[in-house]
């Protein structure tokens, strides 16, 4: 027994005692009713109980140094355990995941009360019959100023059967970004589904009533040329195409909060990685590892066209700015001072980002590291660089003064000896 238990059963026995009329503080009694030794009645009573040396110290635990981050993770309303425990094992954590989720379940907020939906039949598809598209926004601020806030939108790709996923950012939700999107979509896949299910988004639609469709003219040539067909979901029912649905929720809840990125470009690469971490994983509703089944299933999946159509649609056009910069996904590219086009064509594979002139030749190629958002050519300016503001000499206008007022010419030399009188003194 604990020495505070011991003590508390001595003050139980010294008040039965002392209620039968007893000496509650006779030595030689306590110890025959308690069974404790004589010397440890003596000093019990003599100091009662004193608190243990180690009581109130706290065991150090592996998550304490990494704590001031995960405080950072809450203040971006980042409290996904899982994605929170990727993160902090890049940073040299070497814990388990539930001393993250211990730590996570005091600061976590209460879930708002959902509303309970209709039930929804699960719809499977077979390998290569179908994959579902989606487009999502996401906020993020700049610095440390909150209250710049600015979107992205977020283009998930998931394959019907294998549940592969892929996910692209781009600044705005336009058609040229979609169809970049799309080509990388199936470019990671390594192939093409028969249809692929959307929602009723203005650049894939331009029209629809209950008897007909009409497509988009652009995106309906990007069909043809691609050789897929596309499924429209029913209007206002977005539980139709669940498997996009629920991957936009996921990058929302899992990849996107308290992530840190220098420029778009840098944040789909790490959007890139995070795919294939997350397509290794078990998948919660099939319990099969997406990045397996899919080696089953793009044996099923059509071809991609040639490079000639791809690059069609894979580059696209800037205006090159008066010091030969160009302007994509956040970042500024440079070209060789020969190519004297104003508008140029760019792509980014990657981390690589290529830039093409009018006659067809590569005069800009480069890899995005880092923060840095400046990329210049080693040959942007020629060797025997002289500045010429392109300018020339003005004809600047002038002014007409009245004839009954007269000035000084700025030639015209100045009598001070008026001056020299009033200030008495000479110059």
């Amino acid at each position: 027994m604990s020495r505070s238990g011991n003590y508390s059963m001595l003050t139980q026995v010294q008040e039965r005692l002392k209620a039968e009329g007893k000496d509650p503080t006779n030595i030689s009694l306590l110890s025959r009713e308690t069974g404790l030794s004589r010397d440890t009645i003596r000093k019990y009573l003599a100091e009662g109980v004193r608190p243990h040396k180690g009581k109130g110290k706290r065991k150090a635990s592996k998550l304490d140094a990494f704590k001031g981050f995960l405080k950072q993770q809450f203040s971006c309303n980042q409290f996904n355990c899982e994605s929170l425990y990727d993160r902090l094992v890049e940073r040299g954590y070497d814990g388990g995941i539930t001393i993250v989720r211990e730590y996570v379940r005091q600061f976590r907020p209460e879930p708002e009360a959902a509303s309970v939906p209709a039930r929804t039949m699960r719809f499977e598809t077979d390998f290569g019959k179908q994959m579902q598209m989606d487009w999502g926004f996401v906020s993020y601020r700049t610095g440390t100023r909150k209250q710049r806030r600015k979107k992205l939108a977020c283009l998930v790709v998931v394959c019907g059967a294998s549940r592969k996923r892929y996910v692209e950012f781009f600044s705005s939700s336009r058609q040229e970004c979609l169809f970049i999107g799309m080509i990388h979509a199936f470019l990671y896949f390594e192939g093409i589904a028969e249809t692929m299910l959307t929602d009723n988004m203005k650049s894939v639609v331009q029209s629809r009533n209950k008897l007909s469709i009409v497509f988009n003219a652009k995106y309906e040539a990007f069909m043809a040329e691609l050789g897929f067909g596309t499924r429209l979901c029913k209007v206002r029912t977005p539980q139709t195409k669940g498997k996009s649905e629920r991957l936009v929720d996921y990058v929302k809840d899992n990849f996107f909060p308290g992530r840190t990125f220098s420029n778009l470009i840098d944040l789909n690469v790490q959007a890139l990685a995070w795919c294939d971490r997350v397509n290794d994983k078990e998948h919660g509703t099939t319990g099969l590892v997406p990045s397996e089944v899919h080696e089953q299933e793009k044996r099923h999946l059509k071809a991609l066209p040639s490079q000639d159509i791809l690059d069609r649609y894979l580059w696209v056009e800037r205006k090159v700015s008066f010091d030969g910069m160009v302007s994509y996904e956040g970042c500024k590219f440079g070209i060789i001072h020969t190519c004297n086009d104003q508008y140029v064509n760019v792509t980014r594979i990657g981390a690589g980002v290529l830039i093409m002139g009018s006659q067809g030749e590569l005069v800009g190629d480069y890899t995005i590291t880092g923060k840095q958002k400046m990329y210049y050519h080693p040959y942007q300016w020629p060797e025997q660089y002289r500045r010429d503001n392109g300018r020339g000499k003005r004809n600047y206008g002038f002014a007409i003064q009245d004839d009954e007022f007269s000035t000084f010419s700025s030639s015209d030399s100045s009598n001070l000896a008026d001056y020299d009188h009033v200030a008495g003194g000479g110059f």
